[in-house]
């Protein structure tokens, strides 16, 4: 045998063995996936329907995060979804959305919080077959926000005049310029309380639970995971990969794909919230700078 045939022969064999050690590593060992996936959403940072950024924070744009359900709903490939939680929570129709696409969901739906699943992002949680926390994560938070500043003693005290200039009696309600009376703080309460009740009424339904247990838990405070479990706000505790497995074991699924779903460049978003926002702060007031609802100054947060 030549030097030219041994050597073909030497490149055919070292190319048989480095794709079968590759198949050990690609394909679990020379067991062939089936084709059947399970979804991984992340849910991260503020909830906004349109998400964004800033150079000190982030937010998950909820109309995004609702397409990403939407499509792992509609994929006839993917057997489970797990939401991949690490949120404080955010607006009152960021949070919304999502919980309601997630109740939309026919599929087995885990989610696990990896550091902390508050308030609007435990209302989305709440809605899944399963939940799943680390000992030492934060959840709950059952509640509703809409504290703002007011700085109508400072502005007296530089002599400072609120000129009230608007057309409807309740239009600036929330003004931070001048003090609210007690009739729209009552107002106010109760639209806040109207929140609030919606929230618990759907952590009672995906949790299982009565109203009256949810509302004893629903007073704003935080709970470590290992709390969460004696008092039925979580399952169980564990991490994702754990998540995972009981996404598949719910669903059915033997040796199948684990897909990845990712949020927007980070970056982009941040460039996007800054060129957006940059016109908006010039020229305006140091109280507009705390508030963003448009035709309001108040802003609700969960």
């Amino acid at each position: 045998m030549n030097t030219l045939l041994k050597g073909v022969l030497f490149l055919v064999l070292l190319w048989v063995l480095s794709t079968g050690i590759a198949s050990l590593f690609f394909v679990g060992g020379g067991i062939e996936f089936s084709g059947e996936k399970i979804a991984v959403i992340p849910i991260e940072g503020m909830l906004t329907l349109k998400g964004g950024g800033s150079l000190f924070s982030s937010t998950s744009s909820a109309d995004m995060i609702v397409g990403q359900i939407q499509s792992a709903s509609e994929d006839p490939s993917v057997k489970g979804i797990v939401l991949d939680i690490n949120s404080p929570g955010g607006t009152v129709m960021g949070s919304k959305v999502i919980v309601d696409a997630v109740q939309d969901v026919e599929k087995p739906v885990i989610a696990v919080v990896s550091e902390y699943g508050t308030s609007g992002a435990y209302w989305v949680a709440s809605q899944a077959d399963y939940i799943i926390a680390d000992e030492l994560s934060i959840v709950g938070s059952i509640g509703v926000l809409g504290s703002y500043l007011e700085f109508g003693g400072l502005l007296e005290d530089y002599n400072v005049t609120y000129q009230r200039l608007v057309v409807g009696e309740y239009k600036d309600i929330s003004s931070p310029y001048r003090e609210m009376t007690e009739e729209e703080e009552e107002l106010l309460q109760e639209r806040l309380q109207g929140i609030y009740e919606r929230f618990v009424a759907d952590v009672a339904v995906g949790r299982h639970m009565d109203v009256a247990e949810v509302e004893a838990l629903a007073d704003g405070l935080f709970y470590l995971g290992k709390d969460a479990v004696k008092n039925g706000l979580i399952d169980t505790l564990g991490d994702k990969e754990f998540a995972i497995s009981v996404a598949e074991e719910l669903s059915g699924v033997t040796h199948g794909k684990v897909s990845e779903y990712e949020n927007e460049d980070f970056f982009s978003g941040i460039v996007q919230e800054y060129l957006s926002y940059m016109s908006f702060y010039i020229g305006k007031g140091i109280g507009s700078v705390f508030f963003s609802v448009e035709g309001s100054e108040l802003e609700i947060h969960l």
